[in-house]
């Protein structure tokens, strides 16, 4: 009887533990380009996110050329994203214009993107 009542809690219990979301994939996302310098004529476009503690900055692997403008800084968007498994390196201008490192951010693949109102 005890290893019917344990098979019977193990089989309930391992229904609860199904995946029931999937936290990589982002739909309808809120977000702003920003630009950051990393040298003279050189930028990185980043994706900024609202998030419980602040604004979370992503790297748009696949970022289309109509959004890579000098004038899309601070421009609102709504976007579908992935996030992947890497990082990419932030930089920043050095006195001399040499890059530096600033921080690490995250890759997303984007899906959908549009700009919001």
């Amino acid at each position: 009887m005890k290893k019917v009542f344990f098979l019977f809690v193990l089989a309930i219990s391992l229904t609860f533990c199904t995946k029931t979301s999937d936290t990589k994939n982002f739909e309808g996302k809120e977000g702003k380009i920003r630009i950051y310098v990393c040298t003279r004529g050189c930028y990185q476009y980043l994706i900024s996110v609202p998030s419980i503690s602040g604004d979370t900055l992503f790297y748009p692997i696949n970022l289309s050329n109509d959004y890579k403008q000098p004038e899309m800084d601070g421009v609102k968007i709504t976007l579908t994203y992935e996030i992947l498994g890497d990082m990419t390196q932030i930089y920043y201008p050095s006195p001399d214009d040499f890059p530096l490192p600033l921080f690490q951010v995250k890759n997303i693949s984007v899906t959908k993107i549009k700009n919001s109102k």
